[in-house]
């Protein structure tokens, strides 16, 4: 019997715009117009995911469930690629005649891959989603960068990012062995002939997606892939792909009781716990703000896996709402980066920050507040919620690393507060301050604007979570509501 399967509509926009962008670049390269061919495509694939599904013919199992999971979380990741987008204008490397088209056509690649894994339901449509993610990550990392460093990144992430794939693979054949379906984890894998098997299946895919997630102990590689990379590519590293592996990994054990098999639940919470006070010690030895806000990165992922082991819709919720906040926040501090000191590398290059752009400074505060969970900014009812989701599944060791390993953090993040209000020691030492052009001026007072705003009226975004999120369906559901759909 003929069968039908979602095609989610973004996908099919960055895939045609991806065309539309490598067709220009054959015709004629010019960076102005290349790069606004991408933000249009970003533009209209936003739009396209609020729009209804397209529903194609096949003979095969869906391969995608467009739900409001799905289009949460390419929502999220397209505006964020949009914020990125508006970064990298302006800048000396990308704006090369000879280069500078390709880098909007992998950032358009890294959406993509990054928007296929939200609604995967697929071992293979997600194997595609992530390696088109990941290999386009590794050219816009090592992008036209001289540094010995920026090398240095891009080996360690293509040698790391191998490891973890191959991971995955071996993860889902021993699944597949088991369950004889290539879809997401089924509850049949309970009753599996092997349980051992099964098990070692399921450790090895939650391995590989921590290696990419950057927890604990899976983490080495993301400080120095950050600091070896662009100010935007590293706001890209720590933002969409972290948005996109979660919402994957969220689907991936959705249908499975607790969303993961209990046999696994304490290795999760294991994780969780290295990565909440790994996270925050290693940002709090820094003296580079890229490596500190890898520390703060790795911190936030412990954050999400408490909302992760939180089954249900308030957990669901709680982690969309967290995920908005960390989003608007890190891309907050990459923009200032970005467009006030390119080249303030180290913390102590933003001394007296507050004197020589209050405007920068103040922004970049509300930024560091909201990321260390400080009223009356957004992340504050980012972490409440998490908390609550926590103590709503009993799990109060997590809650309690959560207080402490909070605690830790408020060191950093107000330490730097401090730093941008005293005045330097060597006025002669510091970078130039520049003045950001009016796109980036845009896009900080927006994201700041919104920090302050969803935290002083959390309600909206709280709403998205409760009216719109519900656990996503299991891939088998998917399959049996749109199998036989045709005549």
């Amino acid at each position: 019997m003929m069968s039908y399967s979602f095609l989610p509509n973004a996908v099919l926009i960055l895939c045609l715009g991806s065309l539309v962008q490598m067709a220009a670049i054959a015709a004629k390269r010019h960076v102005g117009r290349d790069a606004l061919i991408g933000f249009l495509v970003l533009v209209a694939s936003l739009i396209g995911i609020f729009m209804p599904t397209v529903l194609i013919m096949t003979g095969a199992m869906p391969l995608f469930a467009p739900d409001p999971w799905a289009s949460y979380n390419a929502a999220l990741i397209v505006l964020s690629a949009m914020a990125i987008h508006i970064m990298s204008w302006r800048n000396p490397v990308v704006e090369d005649e000879a280069v500078g088209s390709e880098y909007y056509l992998l950032l358009t690649l890294t959406t993509l891959g990054s928007v296929i894994m939200t609604a995967a339901i697929h071992d293979i449509t997600f194997f595609i989603g992530l390696e088109t993610l990941s290999l386009s990550l590794l050219g816009l990392i090592a992008f036209r960068n001289r540094r010995i460093d920026a090398g240095e990144a891009a080996m360690k992430y293509i040698v790391l990012s191998g490891v973890s794939s191959a991971t995955l693979v071996f993860g889902f054949a021993l699944n597949y062995a088991e369950t004889g379906s290539l879809r997401f984890l089924s509850p049949s894998i309970a009753n599996a002939p092997e349980p051992i098997l099964a098990s070692m299946g399921v450790i090895l895919v939650l391995t590989g997606m921590f290696f990419k997630l950057s927890a604990v102990p899976f983490h080495l590689w993301l400080a120095d892939v950050l600091e070896g990379t662009s100010i935007p590519v590293a706001a890209l590293v720590a933002v969409i792909s972290k948005v996109a592996l979660f919402s994957a990994m969220v689907r991936y054990f959705s249908s499975v009781n607790l969303y993961v098999p209990s046999a696994q639940v304490d290795e999760i919470l294991v994780v969780a716990i290295l990565s909440m006070i790994g996270g925050n010690l290693l940002a709090l030895s820094q003296t580079n703000l890229k490596r500190l806000l890898a520390g703060s990165s790795i911190a936030h992922i412990g954050y999400l896996l408490v909302a992760f082991l939180s089954p249900g819709p308030f957990g669901l919720a709680s982690a969309a709402f967290y995920l908005a906040a960390y989003s608007a926040a890190t891309l907050g501090m990459f923009a200032i980066m970005a467009g006030v000191m390119p080249q303030g590398a180290d913390i102590d290059d933003w001394y007296g920050l507050f004197r020589r752009k209050p405007a920068a400074a103040l922004a970049m505060s509300v930024m560091l507040i909201s990321l260390a969970g400080i009223p009356p900014a957004v992340g504050f009812f980012a972490k409440f919620y998490i908390a609550a989701a926590g103590i709503s599944a009993h799990r109060i060791l997590l809650l309690l690393v959560l207080v402490l390993s909070s605690t830790i953090g408020l060191y950093y993040y107000l330490r730097l507060i401090r730093i941008m209000m005293l005045p330097a020691p060597t006025e002669a030492s510091l970078p130039e301050v520049e003045a950001p052009w009016g796109g980036n001026t845009a896009l900080i007072t927006v994201l700041a604007v919104a920090t302050i705003l969803f935290g002083i009226f959390p309600s909206g975004l709280v709403g998205v979570g409760r009216n719109l999120l519900a656990p996503p369906p299991p891939a088998n559901a998917v399959a049996d509501n749109t199998a036989g759909v045709g005549p």
